[in-house]
């Protein structure tokens, strides 16, 4: 299905406008990144379709960093609403000094509604705010901000966080005066877990999300999925304290008219088209959206020179770079996916071989051939692992692969090296497990020590029989780092690419040709 996209996006939110009085229309962070608008126009476009959207705040999430404190400081510039966050300090910073507000109040309807920001501390390790702008302590400087407004008589406030939907839950927790947090970072979709499974989609919790706060009042945490594939909408009676003293919403998913099963495209009015219908009607969770005329037609403008864009060539290769074990472009990806997050302590990096799609051919790289090479749209996702869960990981990978028919498992892998005994038992087939240290030896990975990986969102949901990875516990972050952008990137830096020299997974038994005749050794 086509979900989401700013034309459909601004139907659906014209239409809870036209239904409702008093509406007030929050973002939580990350407005930019991950699209080829953002790469062309370094979010100039993004502010301005923001802006069409009638926005009334929204706080920074990390990828407003990306580029440095400048990105968020122009964005500031354009935008048409006020962009808040009690928890940053910029003062030392010159690009953002007196841009960056706290909080706001805003009068919707009868109400006075005051808005607080809070972005994650986590920017500061997987973005790029320089050395300039501080994270200060979430729970104090919400407080702070709480006490400022309920000294000017406001009674209903709004927490609008990019700390991610956990985050938020233990927040609500310790805080007093806040109603209502509307949430971003963790990409989280909330929701009725029986309706949402007509649609194969399992919710992270319900939409909204009762806490009770320090006074033992209500809270409701909400968070509307990711890339504006959802309209989050929660309606609220206030009491005399400002409080919600009833609620209802969700989040509605904004839904295309156009589907595809398996590649193929599913016709209009045939039986099939009419299941996918029905199914979202018994949902109650997805709508069809036509696209806003005006928002479409700027659109088109702008796709245009990114047609265009796909041919700018970005590096080059003096080699054939082909899929296999130990070569090709997957171990390259590895390497800059590692590359990408060194500086949030990455040491590992896990990349599955069926999200690298094509072989690249000696000569010009070009952005069109890496969103050829990475067509999926991941994204680099941290995680903690002890040397035990690392080995069982990959030990599941090599399983999966062995039971759906391969004769030869491997992963495209960076940072660490290991050999597969094919025959072994499960559990037993991962041997020499090693890790390369701060000074480029490689040492035998400890059971009980824990180890930063990199990898995608796919594999980090448990893809490929990576269970491991999707329930491990401890630190965890969706970096929001698109994988086609990040290796762009490390093209870039590189200049040229080459095949990797080294010998990171050895399958024993090792297999080669002679003579047309397939042996083993």
């Amino acid at each position: 299905a086509q979900l989401g996209g700013f034309a459909r996006l601004k139907t659906a939110l014209d239409e809870v406008r036209r239904a409702n009085p008093n509406v007030l229309v929050v973002h939580g962070g990350d407005m930019v990144q991950g699209t080829f608008y953002f790469i062309k126009y370094q979010g100039r476009v993004d502010s301005e379709f923001l802006n069409l959207l009638a926005i009334d705040a929204a706080c920074p999430g990390n990828h407003e960093f990306d580029k440095g404190p400048g990105l968020l400081a122009g964005m500031i510039d354009r935008a048409n609403f006020p962009i808040v966050a009690a928890n940053l300090d910029v003062s030392r910073e010159p690009l953002l000094a007196g841009k960056l507000l706290p909080h706001i109040v805003k009068k919707i309807g009868p109400h006075d509604v005051g808005i607080i920001g809070v972005t994650t501390p986590e920017a500061a390790i997987i973005s790029n705010p320089g050395p300039n702008v501080a994270f200060l302590d979430a729970h104090a400087t919400v407080m702070r901000s709480v006490r400022a407004l309920q000294a000017q008589g406001i009674r209903t406030i709004v927490l609008v966080s990019h700390l991610g939907y956990e985050e938020d839950m233990e927040l609500a927790k310790k805080l007093s005066g806040v109603a209502v947090i509307v949430g971003g970072h963790t990409h989280s979709l909330l929701g009725d877990r029986t309706r949402l499974k007509m649609l194969g989609l399992v919710p992270a919790g319900e939409y909204p999300t009762a806490v009770q706060d320090a006074e033992g009042k209500t809270v409701l945490v909400v968070q509307s999925w990711e890339w504006a594939k959802a309209l989050g909408s929660l309606r609220i009676t206030l009491d005399e304290d400002g409080r919600a003293s009833s609620w209802s919403g969700g989040a509605t998913l904004i839904v295309g008219d156009r589907f595809s099963q398996k590649g193929a495209v599913v016709p209009a009015g045939s039986a099939g088209y009419e299941a996918i219908r029905a199914a979202m009607a018994a949902s109650a969770s997805a709508v069809i959206y036509p696209d806003d005329p005006e928002v479409r037609k700027r659109l088109d403008v702008y796709s245009r020179p990114i047609q265009e864009m796909m041919a700018t060539v970005i590096g080059r290769t003096d080699q054939e770079l082909r899929r296999v074990n130990n070569a090709g472009p997957g171990p390259l990806v590895a390497d800059a996916m590692l590359w990408k997050t060194r500086n949030a302590g990455a040491v590992i990096a896990l990349q599955n071989p069926g999200g690298v799609r094509k072989d690249i051919p000696a000569g010009e790289v070009t952005i069109g051939s890496v969103y050829e090479l990475l067509p999926f749209g991941n994204t680099l996702v941290l995680l903690d692992l002890s040397g035990l869960e690392l080995k069982a990981a990959l030990e599941d990978a090599v399983e999966h692969q062995l039971a759906n028919g391969s004769k030869e498992p491997y992963l495209y892998v960076s940072g660490v090296s290991f050999q597969i005994d094919v025959p072994a038992a499960k559990g037993q087939r991962i041997q020499d497990l090693k890790v390369v240290d701060l000074s480029g030896a490689a040492v035998p990975v400890r059971p009980e020590q824990k180890y930063r990986i990199v990898t995608n969102n796919y594999l980090a949901d448990g893809g490929d029989g990576m269970k491991v990875l999707k329930n491990a516990s401890g630190f965890r972050s969706d970096t929001g780092f698109s994988d086609a952008e990040m290796f762009m990137e490390f093209i870039r830096n590189k200049g040229v690419i080459r095949n990797p020299e080294d010998t990171r997974i050895l399958i024993r038994p090792v297999t080669f040709w002679l003579s047309g005749m397939k042996k083993a050794a």
